[in-house]
């Protein structure tokens, strides 16, 4: 058997269901199980950034068009030379520059990942305009090639055409995208030169992994990391195959924002009403599992509990060995998305409150996003530079390490999953302060026993918690929450989820 886990996309700064999927992998590898992370959106950058975060498991990946194009295995290779230093005879290089020139006015550019290796070359003619642009799989082969249209109304360049080919230099997909971006319709090209014709990506999709799975002999276990209705909709079809079980794993409750009224949840409705469709739904935690229950009518065996973090036996060493007077005096941390969504703003305002009152306290936010700019003209505003400050982004062994540095978390959001952070912020003897919201937080913090949970919003009573908890003596409580931090270590062992797997496995296989 082969664990498929379907998940968006790679970048820099990665959210909290990404490293749940590289927890879940790791995890089936523990235990014998063959499992890959599969991409659904195409970025050329999605190897490196999967490779990047986790170099140890760069075998464990492949992107929907890795698939399509048979590019899944192939040997790495140095592109830089192959594909751009053997122009010198075309063009006159610049290496300050990234950029080459010919005797005719024509040039290129290029572009390289954040390792140095050839990320894109781009093609101008003499009158400066784009006309192709090739980019190269982090393995060092031509992945892609761009050709550019041009938008007279809105006088701008688009791509219009982009090819997607093997390893060998033959073409397999080609998208056709009008001058809105949108796609007008996608070919894939058989190795005989059948051609399939789709018309979205969710099509495309399912055609990938059908083709991927397509050795009947062999189980699939396929979890999808989605939450877009329309592609959860479309991936129902694998359900229809023998050799496929699906389930979709719910994250976050997804709400959509209002102007003048109540957030309103969505995201997850399509699966939960649609149950039947697929072999299983997958909650994060109890509560969640409830709430799913309580709204349909008819009792249903298909959602499962099923935690997305797990301590292992070096986590609980890691744990032991923490020593409080070792933690950094006053430090409070958060490591979140720069979003609405997590209320940051509401942690400068309460941390503001209490460094009046206690000097040490100080707070470093970690992460980015499109909130960036706005928390930092707040915190510009109320004269905090000294003591807070926006970190930016680091690689995920340096975010625990830093976590366990701290005396104090805190997670301020509107909603969430089961927060990864919490579980970091456990293994760091590092105590949370959470708004006590749906869902996590009431799982992993048991109220003054391991943390506070307070009233979401409640931005007065958390800048006073703070200020208290800081202003006790030798800080006895914080002492006290990071001493019982030891039991979430158990409830989450890795013997324990893995038990929820093996029964979800036997059940269904």
């Amino acid at each position: 058997m082969q664990s498929i886990f379907l998940t968006t996309f790679y970048a820099e700064n990665l959210s909290g269901a990404s490293y749940a999927v590289d927890k879940r992998l790791e995890l089936f590898e523990r235990h014998n199980v063959s499992a890959i992370a599969i991409t659904t959106t195409f970025y050329v950058t999605n190897r490196f950034y999967f490779i990047n975060h986790f170099p140890e498991k760069k075998d464990n990946f492949c992107d929907l068009t890795d698939i399509l194009t048979d590019n899944i295995y192939v040997a790495e290779q140095d592109a830089y030379q192959k594909y751009l230093l053997n122009k010198d005879r075309q063009y006159e290089f610049n290496l300050e520059m990234n950029s080459a020139s010919s005797k005719n006015g024509s040039y290129l550019s290029w572009k390289c990942y954040p390792d140095g290796r050839l990320l894109n070359i781009s093609y101008y003619n003499q009158a400066n305009n784009l006309l192709r642009t090739d980019h190269y799989d982090w393995r060092g082969y031509l992945s892609t090639r761009s050709y550019y249209g041009y938008d007279g109304t809105n006088k701008n360049s688009y791509v219009a055409k982009r090819e997607h080919l093997n390893s060998n230099g033959d073409i397999r997909i080609v998208y056709y995208f009008n001058s809105q971006n949108k796609i007008r319709r996608v070919d894939w090209i058989h190795e005989g030169k059948q051609i399939d014709t789709f018309y979205n990506e969710n099509d495309l999709l399912s055609a990938a992994l059908i083709y991927y799975t397509r050795a009947n002999k062999k189980q699939y276990l396929v979890i999808a990391d989605l939450f877009i209705s329309d592609t959860l909709a479309k991936l129902q079809i694998l359900n229809k195959k023998d050799n496929i079980k699906l389930f979709i794993q719910l994250h976050n409750i997804q709400l959509k924002e209002t102007k003048n009224s109540d957030d309103i949840r969505i995201g997850y409705s399509y699966p939960i009403l649609n149950q039947n469709n697929y072999t299983g739904i997958i909650a994060l935690t109890r509560r969640q599992k409830q709430d799913i229950n309580e709204l349909q009518s008819y009792k249903t065996d298909k959602i499962y509990y099923i935690p997305e973090n797990w301590f292992s036996l070096q986590d609980v060493n890691k744990h032991d060995e923490i020593r409080w007077q070792d933690k950094e005096d006053g430090l409070i941390i958060i490591s979140a998305r720069l979003d609405r969504v997590k209320q940051i703003d509401h942690a400068i305002i309460a941390v503001k409150f209490a460094h009046q009152r206690n000097s040490k306290i100080h707070l470093e936010i970690w992460g980015d996003g499109v909130e960036r700019e706005s928390l930092q003209k707040l915190i510009n505003l109320n004269n905090a530079q000294s003591y807070i400050q926006l970190k930016g982004i680091t690689n995920n062994q340096q975010m625990k390490h830093r976590i366990a540095q701290a005396q104090l978390h805190l997670l301020t959001s509107k909603h969430e999953g089961l927060p990864m952070v919490l579980f970091e912020a456990q293994m760091g003897q590092t105590p949370s302060i959470c708004y006590d919201i749906d869902y996590g937080p009431d799982d992993m913090i048991t109220n003054r026993i391991n943390g506070d949970l307070i009233a979401p919003n409640d931005k007065k009573y958390l800048a006073m918690r703070i200020e208290e908890l800081f202003s006790e003596p030798e800080q006895g409580t914080l002492r006290y929450y990071a001493l019982n931090s030891k039991k979430n270590m158990e409830k989450y062992s890795e013997d324990k989820i893995w038990q929820l797997w093996e029964k979800l496995m036997e059940r269904n296989f």
